[in-house]
């Protein structure tokens, strides 16, 4: 878990620290204190039929086992964790898939590709 910050630490420095540690905050959690108006959590709630492939999760939900629904959510269950599923859907004129990679490319100090993808991989999942 991560180590508890100093009282003098600002938030943003908290929040760094957490993202470095071995069990970082959520990149949903990390985009909602940095931008409040991006509630990713509320801003795909009930839009899954609007991606075709989140659509045949809430159509046929027993046949997608690894899959939860849950209050307006998808949720791919993969060892012993839930992992939000993000649809094919704009915020306004951006992709929230492409909120996500922004955000968490630079919430990781810009340090690659691969640290990108991997911090996306452990936090969100999409087809």
């Amino acid at each position: 878990p991560p180590v508890p910050a100093p009282a003098d630490t600002s938030p943003a420095e908290t929040m760094v620290g957490d993202i470095l540690a071995e069990a970082p905050t959520s990149l949903t959690n990390v985009i909602a204190l940095g931008d409040p108006s991006i509630d990713i959590h509320e801003r795909i709630a009930n839009r899954y039929h609007e991606d075709k492939f989140f659509s045949r999760i809430l159509n046929q939900p027993h046949a997608f086992k690894n899959f939860e629904l849950s209050n307006g959510r998808i949720f791919l269950k993969a060892n012993d964790q839930r992992i939000l599923c993000i649809p094919d859907i704009k915020i306004g004129a951006r992709r929230i898939r492409e909120i996500l990679i922004s955000h968490a490319h630079s919430i990781l100090a810009h340090l690659g590709p691969l640290k990108t993808l991997i911090y996306l991989r452990e936090n969100v999942w999409w087809k």
